[in-house]
């Protein structure tokens, strides 16, 4: 996606940034992926205005390169889960968005880990 949106802002002379045109492109991305797991959350009568919902689509949606229908169906296999199955899948998401982060980052660095670590 990112390759055919430069590709048509070359064409037309348009300049552009291209962290801040990926960054937008993820962030639409993103937006497509959140709607999708929304629409789907409703259908299935699940409080979307409760913040552990919410930080649930959160931490779906932060995955690296997930697409409408992986994350979709990450979300109703939570749904599904019993409880305590819901609070594993909770403690996994957020370690895997805590791990994405610039703090977490951070704690490699001061840690002397950056060196040897890839993100």
């Amino acid at each position: 996606m990112y390759k055919e949106i430069s590709k048509q802002l070359d064409a037309i002379g348009y300049s552009y940034d291209q962290d801040e045109l990926s960054k937008c492109i993820i962030r639409a991305h993103q937006k497509t992926v959140i709607q999708a797991m929304l629409v789907e959350a409703k259908k299935r009568n699940l409080d979307v205005y409760s913040d552990q919902t919410k930080t649930i689509l959160a931490a779906i949606s932060a995955e690296k390169n997930i697409t409408v229908d992986c994350a979709v169906n990450t979300l109703v296999d939570y749904i599904n889960s019993d409880l305590n199955g819901r609070k594993i899948y909770r403690d996994k998401l957020f370690s895997a968005a805590l791990r994405i982060s610039e703090e977490f980052h951070m704690v490699i660095i001061q840690n002397g880990e950056g060196i040897n670590r890839v993100a």
